[in-house]
């Protein structure tokens, strides 16, 4: 749980880390008010790097890897390729100010 400094507002952040380019692995949860996630690459010899996305970005990536990989929308192990997160880097405008 986090609190917006500017704001005061009170937001859940679910934080996901990889130090290689593999798949981010994300379960999916049910819908929640003010849940984002930040997906953070801290690979050996390059900077790291920072992607923000909602709830709902984050469920509909899930569902096009899913419908990609011919999987069924039940199947247990959910997530998606790392290149699907680069249009979120460095978007904290996404936060709550």
């Amino acid at each position: 749980m986090v609190i917006s400094p500017g704001c005061k507002e009170m937001f859940l952040v679910d934080v996901k880390g990889l130090y290689r380019k593999n798949p981010w692995l994300v379960k999916r949860k049910t819908i929640r008010e003010k849940l984002f996630y930040i997906l953070v690459s801290v690979p050996d010899k390059e900077p790291n790097e920072f992607f923000v996305l909602t709830q709902i970005e984050v469920n509909h990536l899930i569902e096009q890897e899913l419908k990609r990989l011919k999987r069924p929308a039940d199947y247990p192990l959910t997530g998606f390729v790392w290149k699907l997160a680069a249009p979120h880097k460095g978007k904290w405008q996404v936060l709550p100010k």
